[in-house]
């Protein structure tokens, strides 16, 4: 029989600087983008094992963009036994923040003999703020 192996899950102060990041972040951030943000210089690797951890610990998930890099955004309503991911991710084609859109969504039903475990969506647009701006501009 496999044990299971319980990893220590001490809150250090690398991962509280990185939970830090996140938290004041409004929309995803990069590996880069969160290693710009940083106070203080932590190791690359470092930061990768803290985004895995906050991952399996059900803090954080992970959004595959389509520039092929991977964004992090808190998770709202996660444990690590559930993730609660089957939401829309938003990518701004003008300031390129990519944004959660909470709203739940729908499962289509599936041919016989499938099982959805998991939804992606990735949505792409204006967001609100550059909308606004794009308003603004126009009154001028």
């Amino acid at each position: 029989m496999l044990k299971k192996v319980v990893q220590n899950r001490r809150n250090t102060k690398t991962k509280q600087m990185v939970m830090n990041v996140l938290e004041k972040s409004l929309s995803a951030l990069s590996h880069e983008d969160i290693e710009q943000k940083l106070t203080e210089k932590i190791d690359r690797v470092t930061v990768y094992r803290i985004l895995n951890g906050f991952c399996n610990d059900g803090k954080v998930h992970k959004i595959a963009g389509d520039d092929g890099k991977t964004y992090y955004s808190l998770c709202r309503h996660c444990t690590a036994e559930q993730h609660n991911d089957n939401h829309a991710h938003f990518l701004c084609t003008e300031c390129h923040s990519i944004v959660c859109i909470e709203e739940p969504l729908a499962v289509q039903p599936v041919p016989k003999g499938y099982n959805v475990s998991s939804i992606s969506a990735f949505l792409t647009g204006t967001c609100s703020k550059c909308n606004s701006t794009v308003l603004d501009q126009d009154r001028i």
